[in-house]
């Protein structure tokens, strides 16, 4: 992930997961406390709220 924001690579990150882990908002929700429990270091030394990492994915939840 070497784009700089924070919101850009979690949002690639998140469209490489197949189609079928993004389907519902609740995917989204998961993603974002593994993201964050996993992954600290993508938002530096003070990582968003995990609502905030939703709104950035909901836009991208395929839910047909």
């Amino acid at each position: 992930m070497a784009d700089t924001d924070p919101s850009s690579r979690v949002v690639q990150a998140w469209l490489r997961l197949p189609e079928s882990r993004r389907r519902h908002a609740t995917d989204a929700v998961v993603f974002a406390f593994h993201l964050l429990r996993d992954t600290p270091e993508v938002f530096g030394a003070a990582p968003p709220q995990p609502d905030l990492i939703v709104s950035w994915l909901l836009p991208h939840v395929h839910t047909w």
